[in-house]
């Protein structure tokens, strides 16, 4: 008690008070009107240490010296029964007083009027700034986005039970293809637009990524059999809201929500919404809900487009259809499965895998005639056969039944490729692109025929925009070699193998160290080229073959070692396998010092291809 009553004899207690009492009233004064003159933040932090470490020696200030009505004095001076006069006293007893009572209403004027009008003007200010960046960042690339342009992201499960994610993906992806059928939209493929799943981005800014104006968004929560669905349309233009809306139903009406929310948006936007169903009729094709989980969750690896993810989908799709014969879209999904699962495995033949494929697809349009992955399905097995003709009369209507059909669309590139008809065939990838801009497999078929085109700087660039967002994509790293190599870039190209190799088959890394020895003649370019061209057909996908290169890039790889008659044998040899690639690889710039032969000219008569560089290499010449 009697070290207490000395610190109040020497006023410390006050004086602490009085200090803190100071300090927190300049604070508050310094966070008010320092922003305002736009002072730097290290500042007011240094306001802070400044008056934090101020505290002890005002204290230890006090301790020493006393206030006298004399004056400032040390304690050793003043009589300890006269320290401080009470008049004194008081006078720093209402001091303090003062100064709280200061601090109180400059707090309160503060908090209740100048903080509001402070909080509203930022938010304006921000809200400018973000309206005036949005704006910007749409309007720049204006020309380019078409004003009917729509992105459907996938609604967000809050069911709060993981199992419902694919209930409410499959709104998403139902509500997509109703758009995607109405020819004056351009609806942005569920690839691309289900990649932004879960991440935490700004609406203009997957606009921008997607070249899309319109985004849809939103939420659906299951509770027993009641589900309410919740959307919203953004102009990403502008970050307006365009419209909203709650539907409240029960579980066997949600086929209905689909097209309800379908055709709201199509009225916000204007346009006829052709191919919309009967309101209440299911879009999807099927009344059994665990069979339309099955095909969603099918759909969502065949888009992934690897060996295992194919014929999990398979298995899926072949699910879907037994609990329910009827479900058309389950043999449609089964169709487009099995026209390119041949292209990634060696489990089933090409024939095998194409008569699966048309029995799929023949049935999925005995049940509905609308669907276009029947006829795009058809369309890639027709062109496989070399019914040229046919697979574009299929395709072209699959892209009539869903303008927006970003695979449709990818294939009639590659068909038109093989006729001959480059220009037209990348115009045709370009819409893919566009409908589709993070789809891995459009990337990469872009890039070979920019290859096919003589354009290997842009081939290359366009493989490496697709590893930006899907670094693992082994096959444009196949493609950027293949670009590298073609340019003299020897180096470049073995690095992008070698990383190929890791992620594909790490034995494989022995044959680019092969490959660049021969073509720096430490060793025998024959000898090599000879292994190469005696590996068979989709050699690639058995890991023992410890083989990197696809049988189209094969030809080009031979040329570049300089055998011309073991490429010619190559080709001659798997242009007899249905189903081969070989139309692909003639069209590659690196066949021209084989393109007068009568060998190559009459495979290309064989497989009903047009060669694009004949007339210039050739002079015209048969």
């Amino acid at each position: 008690m009697g070290f207490v009553a000395e610190l109040k004899r020497r006023n410390v207690i006050r004086m602490a008070g009085l200090y803190m009492v100071g300090a927190w009233l300049i604070m508050q004064v310094s966070e008010t009107l320092l922003p305002i003159f736009d002072t730097p933040a290290w500042v007011l932090k240094a306001l802070v240490y400044v008056l934090a470490i101020g505290f002890l020696p005002v204290l230890a200030f006090s301790w020493i010296f006393e206030l006298t009505p004399e004056g400032l004095k040390r304690d050793s001076e003043v009589d300890q029964a006269q320290s401080i006069a009470p008049q004194t006293a008081h006078r720093m007893e209402r001091l303090i007083i003062a100064l709280f009572a200061v601090a109180l209403v400059f707090f309160a004027v503060d908090k209740f009027v100048l903080a509001p009008q402070r909080e509203a003007t930022m938010v304006a200010e921000n809200a400018k700034v973000v309206a005036e960046k949005t704006t910007a960042s749409i309007n720049a690339d204006k020309n380019k986005i078409n004003p009917h342009s729509i992105a459907v992201l996938p609604f967000v499960n809050l069911s709060g039970d993981p199992s419902n994610e694919y209930f409410s993906d499959g709104i998403s992806e139902e509500i997509l293809n109703v758009l995607a059928g109405t020819p004056e939209l351009q609806v942005a493929a569920r690839t691309s637009s289900f990649s932004f799943k879960g991440k935490n981005i700004e609406v203009p800014k997957i606009a921008q990524a997607l070249k899309v104006r319109m985004v849809l968004e939103g939420s659906v929560r299951k509770q027993g059999n009641n589900i309410r669905v919740t959307a919203q349309l953004i102009d990403a233009s502008n970050g307006y809201h365009l419209w909203s809306m709650n539907f409240d139903r029960k579980l066997k009406d949600i086929f209905a929500i689909q097209d309800e929310i379908a055709k709201a948006i199509g009225e916000q936007l204007k346009v006829k919404m052709v191919s919309t169903s009967t309101l209440g009729e299911p879009a999807s094709g099927t009344k059994n809900l665990e069979a339309y989980d099955l095909y969603l969750r099918g759909m969502s690896l065949w888009h992934i487009r690897n060996e295992k993810a194919l014929w999990d989908a398979i298995a899926l799709f072949e699910q879907a259809a037994s609990l329910d014969p009827s479900f058309a879209q389950a043999y449609a999904g089964q169709a487009l499965a099995y026209a390119v699962v041949s292209d990634y495995s060696n489990r089933l033949s090409k024939e095998e895998s194409h008569a699966r494929g048309r029995d799929a697809a023949e049935r999925a349009l005995a049940l509905n005639a609308n669907l276009p992955e029947p006829y795009a399905a058809l369309s890639q097995i027709a062109v496989l056969e070399l019914r040229r003709d046919t697979a574009t009369a299929l395709n072209s209507r699959a892209i009539a039944l869903r303008p927006s059909f970003a695979t449709a669309h990818q294939w009639r590139g590659t068909q038109l490729m093989v006729q001959g008809k480059l220009a037209e065939a990348l115009a045709s990838l370009e819409q893919a692109s566009a409908l589709d801009p993070r789809s891995r497999v459009v990337a990469e078929n872009q890039s070979i025929v920019l290859r096919a085109l003589g354009r290997n700087a842009e081939a290359k660039n366009r493989c490496q925009q697709a590893l930006a967002f899907a670094p693992d994509y082994s096959a444009c790293l196949g493609d950027i070699a293949m670009a590298e190599l073609s340019m003299g870039q020897f180096a470049e190209a073995r690095t992008a193998l070698k990383k190929q190799a890791e992620i594909e088959n790490p034995g494989a890394s022995t044959q680019v160290d092969e490959l660049f020895n021969a073509l720096r003649s430490k060793s025998s370019k024959t000898d090599f080229a000879q292994r190469l061209a005696a590996l068979g057909f989709n050699s690639k996908f058995n890991p023992a073959s410890k083989n990197l290169f696809e049988d189209y890039d094969m030809p080009s790889v031979l040329i570049l070692l300089g055998e011309k008659e073991i490429t010619l044998d190559y080709l001659e040899r798997f242009s007899e396998i249905k189903g081969n690639y070989v139309d692909w690889a003639i069209m590659m710039p690196a066949m021209d010092p084989i393109r007068c032969e009568p060998r190559f000219i009459a495979l290309v008569n064989k497989l009903k291809a047009h060669d694009p560089y004949f007339d210039k290499i050739c002079g015209g010449k048969n």
